[in-house]
């Protein structure tokens, strides 16, 4: 299984990466100069369309089989079994006319070869992933939502030509010069794009986030690489050293191997750099705006000016400090001086370079004259045949405005997520709100079943058991347990032995495979409602709203069981000077300690008084105050004439506290003893725990 895992998940979408960079780079691409679809090569017009969309296409489904093995969140692997297969068919299917269409060359040839190799290793994959995923439960729905999201996809890897070869010139009234019209439309698509992405992914989980920014950063960079092959390693001078054009690698780099220094360059520089570009366009003023050049110059800076800030807005890197920003201009200094160098070099050498506009006068032009004179301030220096020239003025002067701006953009960024975070603070707000009526709605459906007052506090277990639905071996198999009222009751036992099972199944966060779970004589699967209004429950994994405020989520969760303003705010009271939470109960969750978190959990799975407490691991990571807070709560609700019900690891604790305890080993309950009966037995509930442990070992 784990050879079987290495070669598909691991050695093959290598190996399939590697023929798709080797067919990238290894030919001149003849399909970037086609304008219009009269200029194929190939006979009918409907054929070519039909090549070019297998050609998009083929490029989502290569990134997605290359990163499935990293990602297993349902729709990656919907869209690895039944998008990527049809895809590499039809282009198996297409091998020798898009072979064709890429480089111009008829017949079989090893451009035709490469791609029908690389379309067989595409439909092995696909079956792969079609067979391991097959008990994988798919609806109509999974499939509508799966192409609603490879459409989005396919945005990311629109091919740079595709737009000329489909729709030739455009118009001669749609040019981009100065702030037109026309001009401003792609701004604000540099702008709209990343607030429509940022509301569409912040909501969903950290897996989700991370291939969508992987998956378009690929993209984004495969398409920029589209306009290079091999002949430009043997050419430096036509390498991509201009500024924006860093971004193309830096953003993947950083996201897949988590470069955190590195993106801070990216988050300062870049974008500004993107940001001023896009401002003053470096291309004639009449253009064909759906041309190749045009393209790559918009898509590649809307890059570059929005990918770092929706990375920090998603989280995949934190808001940076001073440290972030003297870090990012350290790289930058780096990337000036490089780059400095390279453009006086090579233009000695009668290149036609300008990277970043450092050496010449494109920027200063614009500035005026003031900016002219100071670039007219030059010095040449003779080394090894070459006369390279500086104006060392202008370009410090460059550097250190490039510095201050970057300094000015860090407060303009910390002002728009500020704006951010009021923003979201608000959406928790008004989803708290609702909550808080749909716990409204919850307490006026149920109040026929809410808690019987007069019925007497029981929690019973009836030959219990447990199957997940991925094992063939019970978690929990036939487990019988009566506890009465103003009982403190011990659960112990080892890691796995069950004990979380069974206290999932009681409170109904997991269904139960045979037997039954009586609390307060309600059956937890028959009569849910009832069974859990009597219930107060403390998760060994606690999950609180840390946007409210620890009175509101208590407030929130006593709404939900529907309990009197007169006696929530008597027992919010009273559990706040139990626990001396004076000083932070009305301070957002997020700011609490552990300690204190497990509190508020405490205070609001005792706010309805419920008949049986049930805490699951309550006392880890507790200091000993906070313990014996606790401690003191259970005695006072059991005294009261209810079940406190807990696991735990600390058995000194459970000995001192409980009047029963019931031990259970692979699934079993290994016995339930009296502390009394234990103590007379002559040996300690430690050493009697560890006896029973090891005596059931088979």
């Amino acid at each position: 299984m784990k050879t079987r895992k290495l070669i598909f998940e691991r050695i093959i979408p290598f190996f399939f990466m590697a023929l798709f960079t080797f067919r990238l780079f290894c030919y001149q691409q003849t399909i970037s100069g086609y304008v219009g679809l009269d200029a194929s090569p190939l006979a009918h017009k409907g054929l070519t369309l039909i090549c070019l969309l297998a050609i998009w296409f083929n490029y989502a489904a290569i990134f997605i089989l290359f990163m499935r093995p990293f990602f297993h969140f349902k729709m990656v692997k919907n869209l690895a079994r039944f998008a990527c297969l049809p895809i590499h068919i039809l282009n198996l299917a297409l091998a020798l006319p898009i072979s064709q269409l890429l480089c111009g060359k008829t017949g079989i040839h090893l451009l035709s070869i490469v791609y029908m190799l690389e379309a067989i290793i595409g439909i092995i994959e696909s079956l792969y992933y079609l067979i391991i995923d097959r008990r994988m439960k798919t609806q109509v729905g999974d499939i509508f939502r799966m192409l609603g999201i490879f459409v989005l996809l396919l945005i990311a890897c629109l091919p740079s030509y595709l737009p000329q070869f489909l729709f030739g010139e455009a118009k001669s009234s749609i040019v981009v010069k100065d702030i037109s019209f026309s001009h401003r439309i792609l701004i604000y698509i540099g702008i709209i794009v990343p607030f429509v992405l940022y509301f569409t992914l912040r909501n969903q989980k950290e897996e989700v986030i991370r291939f969508s920014l992987i998956f378009i950063s690929i993209a984004t960079m495969v398409g920029f690489l589209v306009n290079f092959n091999y002949t430009n390693f043997k050419e430096p001078w036509t390498w991509p050293f201009h500024l924006c054009n860093t971004a193309m690698f830096i953003i993947p780099i950083c996201l897949i191997f988590k470069c955190k220094r590195l993106f801070y360059f990216t988050y300062f520089i870049n974008v500004m750099g993107a940001l001023i570009a896009m401002l003053m366009p470096n291309y004639p003023d009449s253009v064909n705006l759906l041309s190749m050049r045009i393209f790559n110059f918009w898509y590649n800076h809307w890059i570059a000016f929005f990918m770092p800030i929706l990375l920090v807005a998603l989280k995949q890197f934190k808001r940076p400090t001073l440290k972030e920003f003297k870090w990012s201009m350290i790289w930058f200094f780096g990337y000036f001086f490089l780059v400095l160098v390279l453009n006086v070099v090579f233009s000695a050498k009668g290149h036609s370079v300008d990277y970043f506009f450092i050496n010449s006068d494109y920027v200063a032009d614009k500035l005026g004259t003031w900016a002219e004179n100071i670039f007219n301030l030059s010095t040449t220096i003779h080394i090894a045949g070459l006369e390279l020239e500086f104006h060392p003025l202008y370009q410090l002067v460059f550097f250190l405005v490039y510095v201050a701006l970057g300094l000015g953009v860090w407060f303009i960024y910390g002002e728009f997520f500020r704006i951010a975070d009021s923003h979201y603070e608000l959406h928790m707000k008004l989803r708290a709100i609702r909550l808080h009526e749909y716990a409204a709605l919850c307490a006026s459906v149920g109040k026929e079943n809410k808690m019987n007052k007069s019925v007497e506090a029981k929690m019973e277990l009836k030959h219990f058991s447990k199957k997940y639905a991925t094992s063939k071996v019970y978690a929990v198999k036939d487990a019988n347990l009566e506890v009465h009222a103003g009982e403190i009751f011990g659960f112990l036992g080892p890691n796995g032995a069950g004990k979380s099972t069974i206290i999932k199944s009681t409170v109904g966060i997991q269904p139960i495979t045979e037997g039954a779970i009586e609390i307060c004589g309600y059956d937890v699967a028959t009569s849910p409602v009832d069974a859990k209004s009597n219930i107060g429950y403390v998760p060994d994994h606690y999950a609180l709203y840390e946007k409210l405020t620890g009175r509101e989520y208590i407030n929130y969760i006593a709404d939900i069981y529907n309990v009197s303003e007169a006696d929530r705010h008597t027992r919010i009271e009273k559990y706040i000077q139990i626990f001396e939470l004076q000083g932070s109960i009305d301070s957002k969750i997020k700011t609490y300690s552990h300690g204190m978190k497990q509190k508020i959990t405490i205070m609001s799975a005792l706010v309805h008084n419920p008949k049986v407490w049930i805490l699951d691991e309550p006392l880890t990571g507790l200091d000993p105050t906070s313990i014996y807070q606790v401690k003191e709560c259970m005695k006072q609700h059991a005294a009261e004439g209810n079940i406190v019900f807990f696991s735990s690891h600390l058995i000194d604790i459970v000995e001192k506290l409980c009047g029963r305890i019931a031990i259970i080993k692979k699934g079993q309950i290994q016995c339930i003893k009296t502390l009394e009966e234990i103590e007379s037995s002559g040996t300690t509930l430690e050493q009697f725990y560890l006896d029973t442990i090891e005596s059931h070992e088979e």
